[in-house]
């Protein structure tokens, strides 16, 4: 804990101003929840890793620049999609898991 002397973060700061107008809910996450995201979140991660090597396998293989730009971009919206994919699962792990605790925090 910081004593009173310390300066506080801008993230405390904002914190603190969130709790006095009330829209702030503290929510707490159950182990499984903890777990369940963070394989949700290797899982994804391994999904774009793998998604890399194979694009970039085709990027070599390009021959003309229109291919490797065309490569590059059908790369990214990939990895743009796969990313919502993985922050949708992880949103829904944290709603809809039993056993989860939310207090709403009010002045």
């Amino acid at each position: 804990m910081m004593s009173e002397d310390e300066p506080k973060s801008a993230i405390e700061i904002a914190m603190e101003k969130l709790r006095a107008r009330g829209d702030f809910a503290e929510t707490f996450l159950t182990d499984a929840q903890k777990a369940e995201i963070a394989e949700t979140r290797s899982f994804y991660r391994a999904k774009i890793a793998e998604l890399e090597i194979h694009q970039e396998t085709k990027m070599r293989q390009a021959t003309t620049l229109e291919e490797l730009e065309a490569l590059k971009k059908e790369l990214t919206k990939e990895k743009e999609r796969l990313h919502r994919e993985m922050e949708d699962k992880v949103q829904k792990v944290r709603e809809n898991h039993p056993g989860q605790q939310t207090k709403k925090v009010r002045k």
